[in-house]
Order: C-alpha cells, then sequence, then structure tokens
C-alpha cells in the first residue's frame, strides 16, 4: 500500500510540474507574440542618427530597453528612477557594418547563449526612445578592440545564456555578466567589489552598466529633459 500511495504522490508531483511548465511555455509565447507586434508597429522608427552612429567605438556597450512583460519586469526592478533599460550586447564593425555580441536564452531568441546581430535588428527590438550607449571609462580604441577580441573568444566557445545566475562562472553568461566576465575578470579593467553583497547586488542590477562610476554615455537617445544621477555603487579602477 504504501508503495502505491508513494507512486501517487509521484504520478501527481509529475503532472504538476508538466502543467506549471506548460504555462510557462504558453505565457512566454504570448509575451513573444505581444513583442513581436510592438516590434513591427516600430520598425519603421529611426534610431539612430549619422551622428550618433559617428560617435560609436569598437567595444563600446549598447544598452536598449526592450518590449514585453519580462522586459517590463527588468526595467522596473533592476534600474534607477530614469533609464530602464533591460538588455545589454558588445559593439563592434563587422567589415562596414556595426553589429553586436550578446547573450539571449532561447525563450526568446532562435539561438541560445553568446550570438552576433547586425546592429539595426538589436535596435528594432528596442524602444526607441529608450537606448544608450556607454563607454568603460579611461579605456582607449586599442582597449575597446581588446574588449571585441575577447567577446568574440566567447562567441566562437558558443557560451549558453546564464538562467540561474550564477554570477564568476564563464561556462553559461546572461546578457551584463558577459560585460563584467570580460572588463573585470580577463582584461582586468576594473576591479569590482569583491564582497558577496555588493558584488551580487551589481551583477543583479543593470544600474551599474550606466553608472558614471564606470562608463561614459556616448549616446543617449532617452528623452532630453532626463538626467541620470546614476549608481552609487563603490569601485576601484585598475
Amino acid at each position: 500500500m504504501k508503495n502505491k500511495s508513494n507512486k501517487k504522490i509521484i504520478l501527481s508531483l509529475g503532472i504538476f510540474l508538466l502543467f506549471l511548465f506548460g504555462v510557462f511555455r504558453f505565457f512566454f509565447w504570448v509575451d513573444t507574440k505581444y513583442e513581436s507586434r510592438l516590434v513591427a508597429e516600430n520598425r519603421k522608427t529611426k534610431r539612430f542618427s549619422a551622428e550618433d552612429i559617428g560617435k560609436i567605438r569598437q567595444g563600446d556597450i549598447i544598452l536598449r530597453r526592450g518590449y514585453g512583460f519580462f522586459s517590463d519586469l527588468i526595467a522596473n526592478k533592476l534600474n534607477d528612477s530614469v533609464f530602464d533599460v533591460t538588455h545589454s550586447g558588445i559593439l563592434y564593425l563587422k567589415g562596414k557594418h556595426w553589429w553586436v555580441i550578446h547573450s539571449l536564452s532561447s525563450e526568446v531568441s532562435d539561438y541560445d547563449g553568446v550570438q552576433e546581430q547586425p546592429l539595426h535588428v538589436f535596435l528594432e527590438n528596442s524602444m526607441p526612445e529608450k537606448i544608450l550607449v556607454v563607454r568603460p571609462k579611461d579605456t582607449n580604441e586599442n582597449q575597446g578592440m581588446q574588449i571585441v577580441e575577447q567577446a568574440k573568444y566567447y562567441l566562437q566557445k558558443r557560451v549558453p545564456f546564464d538562467r540561474f545566475g550564477k554570477i564568476d562562472d564563464s561556462s553559461e553568461m546572461y546578457c551584463t555578466e558577459l560585460i563584467w566576465q570580460i572588463l573585470e575578470s580577463d582584461l582586468k579593467f576594473f576591479l569590482l567589489p569583491q564582497a558577496d553583497k555588493p558584488r551580487r547586488d551589481l551583477f543583479y542590477s543593470m544600474k551599474a552598466t550606466y553608472s558614471k562610476k564606470y562608463f561614459d554615455i556616448i549616446v543617449n537617445k532617452y528623452p532630453s529633459n532626463q538626467k541620470s544621477d546614476f549608481s552609487e555603487i563603490k569601485y576601484t579602477k585598475k
């Protein structure tokens, strides 16, 4: 009797978990459809001017505010009161055209993990008035190219997307984790907080990616009356 009871519990649990998974996948499907509609509606809206493009340098970081429920969640929970970006990538030139290396999950992309995308496609998935390009503070063009080469290294390795937020583990990486991995661990451009809580606070937010302590803002497509007070996360430049 006990074995039968255990089997029923296991079966019921399995059915419940399958149900939750189905609900989760259905919600993602609905959200993706909604996002796709908004992308299509805004596809012809110009994001960058020639002047904006002229300011960009290889190795700069592009930040965008995406569409959909999950972007709304990130925008509201992981930013300051001015900027509400939800995704990041690294800019580089392929031939004469700008591309972006970034990390996305297969739930929202045709490919899982670190991938490359033409800049114009990356921008199509952004709200037109909510885009930033930032540059790691005190870096030159040569250091910008080092950032690009390191990003290409992870692209070639086909590093999968980090769904569980395991920081300091380059075997899987989400979008901002890729940036901190390159700038701190690989190239030693920054010395980030090492204590557990401040380090997690930095890695699990978007605020540090536009903090004046880490970056200079090169292109700001937010309304001109908005000025950031920036993140107050402390760091040491190395």
